[in-house]
């Protein structure tokens, strides 16, 4: 695992070295806790030389911070912005479009000097993400992958992973662990644009290979609905062989329903996070493999823009999201411990932390 986390943390770990050295780069990384405040603008730590950013105030929406991969961004992203000195004021939606609506609006019109969405849907924001455009509110989204339909039109910069190359790693497993003619089953949902585009990748890709995937089942949001319908496929398809859970949430269901039936059946799931690693080290006859990749480090991109944003005026763009890696993982390279993700903590932050001590003498004392 140690080889694996050296060897993802350096594409982003170079590219940032890279940044400090250039001084047309203006870009900075920050983290912050639900409705925290910190007396400590980021310009007070600053040196001679390093640029002065002064005191923001971060709104951060969540989709649901129930789950773990949520958890692991908000995280990330609640100690960076403490790190920076910046107030955040949460929302955590709990997957409630009207709770999203109204929190958008609400941290809006409290003034907030930018917005950080984690897996939210903007459709369901929309008038609050309109009163941020027109008063020059920047809203960056970070997480797994949303509609992106109105990004253009209301100026979101998203920097989240990539589904199809974060499904690429559990297909290529699978086509290599399967054979032809293995059918397959998928618990999904067509309510969020992630789960739509993995289940289009994962399918095109087995399918690819010669491997039968039955028609995917669309799966409600909580552990008796992920029951349910793995208890469904096994019950519809005695000779499956394995089930994909396209959300983590559903990994442990899965499990439960095959010990049930006392099945076969295998799971490929998504997230090495602080469920499923635990649950696949418990379970390593059941769970054969799971997805993972470096996009834990997403708002430690969304903050790095906006430091350089306050700082220069530099303009927010969806760079950066093409230096995360992706890769599968197996028995063999687990996360050590209950550790939320391939990469740990100290070493997602490290690049970053030591970019902005550089830029703009920010060290966290």
């Amino acid at each position: 695992m140690r080889v694996i986390q050296r060897r993802w943390l350096l594409p982003a770990a170079a590219a940032l070295t890279l940044a400090v050295a250039l001084p047309a780069c203006g870009s900075s990384d920050s983290d912050s806790g639900s409705d925290s405040k910190s007396t400590a603008a980021a310009g007070t730590t600053a040196s001679s030389g390093t640029k002065k950013v002064d005191k923001k105030t971060i709104g951060w929406v969540d989709a649901t911070l129930a789950g773990s991969f949520q958890q692991r961004i908000y995280q990330t992203g609640k100690e960076a912005l403490e790190r920076v000195g910046w107030d955040v004021k949460t929302v955590d939606t709990k997957g409630d479009p009207a709770t999203a609506a109204s929190g958008v609006s609400s941290l809006v019109n409290s003034g907030v000097d930018a917005l950080i969405l984690s897996a939210v849907t903007p459709s369901t924001a929309r008038a609050g993400l309109l009163q941020a455009k027109a008063k020059g509110i920047p809203v960056l989204m970070v997480g797994s992958a949303v509609d992106n339909s109105l990004n253009e039109s209301l100026d979101l910069t998203y920097i989240g992973e990539n589904e199809e190359s974060l499904t690429k790693p559990l297909g290529d497993l699978m086509v290599k662990q399967l054979k032809q003619g293995d059918e397959v089953g998928i618990l999904t949902t067509t309510a969020l644009d992630s789960a739509v585009r993995r289940t289009k990748a994962l399918k095109t890709q087995l399918e690819g290979a010669g491997i039968k995937v039955v028609p995917p089942l669309e799966t409600g949001f909580d552990f008796s609905a992920g029951v349910k319908n793995a208890s469904t496929l096994l019950n519809q398809h005695k000779d499956l062989a394995a089930i994909v859970p396209i959300f983590d949430l559903w990994t442990a269901a899965t499990v439960s329903a095959i010990k049930s039936a006392k099945s076969d059946a295998k799971v490929y799931s998504f997230y090495a996070d602080a469920v499923n690693t635990p649950l696949m080290r418990k379970n390593p006859k059941i769970i054969d493999g799971l997805t993972d990749g470096t996009m834990g480090s997403s708002p430690l991109v969304a903050i790095d823009k906006l430091l350089a944003h306050f700082a220069d005026g530099a303009k927010i763009d969806d760079s950066g999201a093409e230096t995360y890696e992706y890769d599968s993982i197996t028995e063999d390279n687990l996360p050590p411990g209950n550790q939320n993700g391939p990469v740990s903590p100290e070493d997602t932050t490290k690049p970053y932390y030591d970019k902005w001590a550089t830029e703009y003498g920010i060290t966290g004392s």
